[in-house]
Formats: C-alpha cells, sequence, structure tokens
C-alpha cells in the first residue's frame, strides 16, 4: 500500500512544471530521486539518464561551478540553513550552457540530503544582458557628462544601475523591490525617504515624466544632494514598461545656500552666550558682520589685522604662536580648499586684570552662495569651568596617582606617538630603571619608607627632564624616560651618568639606595617602542648582573635573556 501511496505521489511531481530533486551531500551530489522535468531540464529522460551517467549534479555542472555550489551547499547546512537559493549554470545534453535558479530545502529530520526546485531563468538572464548592452550603449554617451543614468523595469519593480554607480552606494547593479529596498538599504536619507519614494511611485502609476531632489549616502559613508528627471517608455499597448531615469550630483549648489543659513542662523542663536562672535570675507581679507564689536576693534577693516590685535592684547604668550597659526589667513583658505570646513581651538585668554582663563574659538569655513568667496563664522565661548575639571580628570586618568609622573599606558602611547612623528634625522634615548634591592628596604623598613623613596625617585627625574622628555611609572619601583631630540648618544651619556649618581642618595640608619638604569637609542636600538622596551630591558638586566648602583648603553643580546616581560603592547 505505501509503496502505491509513494508511486502516486511520484506521478503528481512529474507533473509539476519545475525540476525536483533530492541529492546527497556527498562527494558528487548523488540523485536520489528527480521528477521528470527536472531531466527534461537537461535534455534526458529518466531511463537514459543513469546509462549515460547522469547518476550525480556533477555530470550537468561546470567543474569549477560544481566546486563552489558543493561549498555553497555543505556551509548552508552546517550554518542550520534550511531554506536558501542559489542561480548557477548547467550543461545541456546538447552542451548549451543554461541558466537556473534552485530552491533548496534542508528537512532536520532527514540529515544528509537536500530537497531542491529548480527553474530556467534563461529568459531572465537574457533579458538582463539585454538591458546591460543597452546601459553600455548610454553609458557612452553620460560618460561625457556628470549624470548617472538607471533604467527601471516598472512591471517588475526592478531597477538596473551602472556598475561604478552600484559600488558608489554600495547597491547591487540590479536592485529587486525598489524603491524600497533601496530605502531600506540606508542609501537614501532619512530626511529625503518620502521624497524619493513618491518619485518611484509616480513612475509605477504611469506618469509620463517627473522629477525630484534627494539626499544620498554612498558606501563610504559620505553624503550628497541628488537631482532626478525620468521619461516613461510605454508598450505598444500603451503600458508603462521602462522608465529612463538621469540624476545628477547637486550637492555643491544645494549645500552653499543650505549650510550657509544654517551656520549664519546657528552662530547667532548663540549670542549673548559668547564672548565674541564675527564674520569675515577670508578670500578680501575683510571684517564683514557678527556681534557690535567694541570700540578696541571699530577701527579694523581688515581680518588679518583683527586676528593681529587680539593675539597681541588678549591672547597668554604661551598660546600666542597656536592662535597665529590656527587663525592664518592663507592656511584657512587652504583647509578649505582641502575640504575642512570647520574647526576649533582652546586657548588661555587674559582678563583686564591679567588672570587667565579658558576659552574656545570655533570656526565654521563657508562658501558664499552669491559669489566664489570664502566666509569665515567665528565664535568664542569661555570654557574655564568644564576645561579645568576635563584637564583635572585628564590629569587623574593620565597620571601615576603617588608620584605625579605619567602612568604605564599614556607614557607608552606618547613615546610612540614621538617616534611616529620623528624624521629621519632624529635621534632619542629610552631609559629603563628600577630602584635597587627596592623589595628588601621595604620589608626591612615598612612601606612608608618605601613609598618615600619612589616619590623621591620620581621628583629626581622629573627635575632632570626638560620641558620636551617624558617620564613614566612603569610599575612598582620601575620607572622609564624617553629623552627627546638628542644631539648625539655620546654627548647624552654624561648626562646619564649624572643622572646615576643623582639618583643614589643615603637615608640615616637606612643605608643607600640607587637605582640601575638599561640605555638604548633611537634609532640604532629599535625603530618602534616594543623593540626599544625590550632592548632596554636586556640593558639593565646587564647592569644588576654585574653589580647594580649603574648604567649599562644596549650592545646587543649575546649576553643572556632579559628579566622583564614586554609592556602588553
Amino acid at each position: 500500500m505505501e509503496g502505491s501511496i509513494l508511486e502516486h505521489y511520484k506521478n503528481i511531481l512529474d507533473l509539476v512544471p519545475c525540476g525536483i530533486c533530492q541529492v546527497a551531500l556527498d562527494d558528487d551530489l548523488t540523485i536520489l530521486y528527480a521528477n521528470q522535468f527536472y531531466y527534461d531540464i537537461y535534455g534526458y529522460t529518466s531511463q537514459d539518464a543513469e546509462e549515460k551517467g547522469f547518476t550525480n549534479a556533477r555530470f550537468i555542472l561546470p567543474e569549477a561551478d560544481f566546486q563552489m555550489i558543493h561549498k555553497k551547499l555543505l556551509d548552508q547546512v552546517a550554518r542550520g540553513k534550511t531554506k536558501f537559493q542559489m542561480e548557477y549554470r548547467g550543461v545541456h545534453s546538447t552542451g548549451k550552457i543554461l541558466w537556473l535558479l534552485v530552491q533548496c530545502t534542508c528537512d532536520p529530520n532527514i540529515p544528509g540530503s537536500v530537497l531542491c526546485s529548480l527553474m530556467d531563468i534563461a529568459d531572465r538572464k537574457r533579458m538582463e544582458d539585454e538591458i546591460r548592452m543597452s546601459m553600455e550603449e548610454s553609458k557612452t554617451a553620460f560618460a561625457l557628462t556628470d549624470k548617472y543614468m538607471y533604467i527601471f523595469d516598472v512591471e517588475n519593480r526592478r531597477l538596473f544601475q551602472p556598475e561604478a554607480t552600484a559600488e558608489e552606494f554600495g547597491l547591487p547593479v540590479v536592485a529587486d523591490n525598489a524603491p524600497y529596498s533601496i530605502v531600506e538599504s540606508g542609501t537614501i536619507d532619512e530626511e529625503s525617504r518620502q521624497e524619493y519614494i513618491d518619485f518611484y511611485e509616480s513612475i509605477i502609476q504611469g506618469k509620463p515624466k517627473g522629477q525630484t531632489v534627494v539626499k544620498k549616502r554612498k558606501k563610504d559613508g559620505t553624503t550628497g544632494w541628488y537631482s532626478a528627471k525620468f521619461a516613461m517608455i510605454y508598450d505598444s499597448e500603451g503600458r508603462p514598461r521602462r522608465a529612463i531615469i538621469s540624476s545628477e550630483n547637486i550637492t555643491e549648489q544645494r549645500e552653499k545656500e543650505l549650510t550657509y543659513q544654517k551656520w549664519s542662523q546657528h552662530f547667532k542663536a548663540q549670542e549673548g552666550k559668547t564672548i565674541g562672535y564675527y564674520e569675515y570675507n577670508l578670500t578680501k581679507d575683510a571684517v564683514e558682520a557678527g556681534d557690535d564689536p567694541p570700540d578696541y576693534l571699530r577701527p579694523f577693516e581688515k581680518y588679518t589685522e583683527t586676528v593681529r590685535y587680539i593675539a597681541e592684547r588678549f591672547v597668554f604668550e604661551g598660546d600666542r604662536a597656536r592662535f597665529y597659526n590656527f587663525f592664518n589667513r592663507d592656511k584657512l583658505l587652504l583647509r578649505y580648499y582641502n575640504g575642512q570646513s570647520s574647526g576649533n581651538m582652546d586657548y588661555l585668554r587674559k582678563r583686564d586684570d591679567g588672570s587667565l582663563y579658558w576659552v574656545r574659538a570655533t570656526v565654521q569655513l563657508i562658501a558664499d552662495p552669491y559669489n566664489n568667496d570664502v566666509r569665515l563664522f567665528m565664535m568664542t565661548l569661555d570654557i574655564d569651568e568644564e576645561k579645568t575639571e576635563t584637564l583635572r580628570l585628564q590629569r587623574r586618568v593620565e597620571h601615576d596617582g603617588m608620584t605625579g609622573v605619567l602612568n604605564r599606558d599614556t607614557f607608552m602611547t606618547r613615546v610612540t606617538e614621538a617616534l611616529e612623528e620623528s624624521g629621519p634625522a632624529a635621534r632619542h634615548a629610552l631609559i629603563m630603571l628600577d630602584i635597587d634591592q627596592f623589595k628588601e628596604q621595604n620589608d626591612s623598613y615598612g612601606h612608608q619608607f618605601g613609598d618615600q623613596v619612589i616619590k623621591e625617585t620620581a621628583g629626581i627625574l622629573k627635575h632632570f627632564l626638560r620641558r620636551n622628555d617624558i617620564c613614566g611609572r612603569i610599575g612598582g619601583d620601575e620607572f622609564m624616560v624617553f629623552l627627546n631630540d638628542i644631539t648625539s648618544e655620546q654627548d647624552v651619556i654624561p648626562r646619564i651618568a649624572q643622572l646615576c649618581d643623582l639618583l643614589k642618595r643615603k637615608y640615616p640608619e637606612k643605608g643607600e639606595v640607587s637605582c640601575s638604569l638599561g640605555v638604548v637609542f633611537y634609532p640604532r636600538d629599535g625603530e618602534n617602542f616594543k623593540e626599544l622596551y625590550r632592548n632596554a630591558d636586556i640593558a639593565l638586566y646587564e647592569v644588576k648582573r654585574a653589580g647594580r648602583c649603574d648604567f649599562r648603553v644596549y650592545e646587543g643580546e649575546a649576553a643572556s635573556n632579559p628579566v622583564h616581560s614586554e609592556p602588553g603592547i
């Protein structure tokens, strides 16, 4: 009875107008069952298939395609996928190449095989190829313009676009379910989504032409404004079939006015919260508008004159060079033409009584919407309270709480930055040091004495350093010093010897405290922090092995292995 039922269903499946098969997930994808239409697709009958060797999927697939399909099937099953589809090429008995769409279903209760239904999609592929060639023809003409061209298949809601355009926006060349799939991809900016949908809905409704302006997002995250127009192509019965869409990037002209209005309104909205708000025409080196200027600025008509006066009268001497550099007219114009339209600078400003406070100068560079002049919006805010607190918290995060020198991570970061910024002629020294027999002293005289020794060691190092040198506590009684931009290795040796002597001191009733130092030079002993650290560690080990209370310059690693681990890089 069961056999007759099975034969009954097989007879039904033979009448289904698509290929159905069950294949084993073995090396050849052996066919466990196939209906008659499956064999018809490839030009065989079920009777002669076995005779000709058509017992597995490898037989009717190009070898490269078979390997790809076999891998994908196994991968999908391994990932627990129960339904998925693939497009692939098959070989007809006549040698003709077929294009097929296969829908795969995996039943967890029947492991080791997959059920497939196949459809011949050669016509669809042919149509896509025709459209592609048509687009290639049009693309040749469009290549001479700054416009994009798309074709929209009205009936199938399918959008065809040039490969370069699709790549630019991170979209498929053929996008199904347009416009909704494109909206869902995030390509259309949220503020323009409805306009974009309305544009395509008017195409779907069969209108002869239309246009819109939308904001789109490229694959790299940048956005721009694009105008789009369409013209409809109808079939012989007057039904809308295809829309030819022409799109053009109008970001520059669109954003000029929008940006100018936005920033003008934003800066003016801050009036009453600022120390000063001003507008300048950098191209003409002219003062344009802004707050009602104080009497001392009224005589100045040029931007450069105003900057010079403010710098000399109000800016702290230590920040004056940075101020001049930031507000340099030529550099601001260069920044604008390089695509950098905004910036800010924190600096110390003088009050009338000579006291200092933190301010933030914020600038926005914008093209005048009516000509090619570059305009500068500049606003100065009092940020003293928040900046002071930020610096306090930053110091706590970056510095060792006991000694006040940099902590391990910050020291590594600062030295790495200094090395990366070094020119080809730069020379630096890195010193690793620790306190000799510190554990014995700490155990003998107590932690209070140990803390005193560590703090005094840090104090000697800080007093020894120049302004651009860097010092950090690496852990426990270990310190590192980075001597930035030395003249030569020979010239710095006496200075290191002096430091070694300074670190040697006597404590009544507790004896002498000294330090051992390992010294390396950049770039001779390493071109990055990791290499320098490792070799300084080797040099330090050699000092300790030789008796401590001295320094040693790294001379290679033939001596022995270091005792410290690498600094967690």
